[in-house]
């Protein structure tokens, strides 16, 4: 029994030596980063605080002149299937208030609207403080910021209007 154990171990082990040798070890192979890749880099968020001229009436009624923005584009792997979100968090009439706008669909600057049916187009929608709605956005040429005219409908009734700016370019 002890001459089939050792037989075994020797049978796994020897293989494992002698695949060891060679002309000596690997050297290892850099790790792409950003700063070494060569074309622009796609899908990095920008965040930090960005002016805004927003005007909001219903439940929230106000202005938000300044909010903390996250502004990403999730690329998508075909035409129209990436995803804009920007994310306003900033003070109306006294009291902190956080804007989602989404775009799904999104393929660049230009103007995104959804009449709510499936497969309409590009989905646009907005989200304040769990109000839900769906929105008309014009995303300037530049791509950091754009209009906005929302309706806000469940479970509020509500509107925002104005301009949105992201603190740099979403790539």
């Amino acid at each position: 029994m002890f001459r089939v154990v050792v037989s075994v171990a020797a049978a796994l082990f020897v293989p494992l030596v002698l695949a060891g040798c060679g002309d000596g070890p690997t050297p290892p192979q850099p790790t792409p980063t950003v700063d070494s890749t060569a074309g622009p880099v796609e899908g990095l968020p920008v965040l930090g605080p960005a002016l805004q001229a927003l005007e909001f009436a219903g439940v929230t009624t106000g202005a938000m002149g300044e909010a903390n923005a996250t502004c990403a584009w999730i690329h998508g792997t075909t035409a129209g299937s990436g995803r804009l979100q920007v994310t306003l968090d900033g003070m109306v009439d006294g009291a902190r208030h956080r804007l989602r706008i989404i775009i799904n669909g999104y393929d660049g600057p230009g103007i995104y609207e959804w009449d709510g049916a499936p497969g309409s187009g590009p989905e646009v929608s907005v989200d304040l403080d769990g109000q839900k709605g769906h929105a008309l956005v014009v995303v300037a040429p530049a791509g950091d910021a754009g209009e906005i005219e929302a309706a806000l409908s469940n479970p509020y009734q509500g509107r925002i209007h104005g301009i949105w700016q992201c603190p740099g370019v979403p790539r």
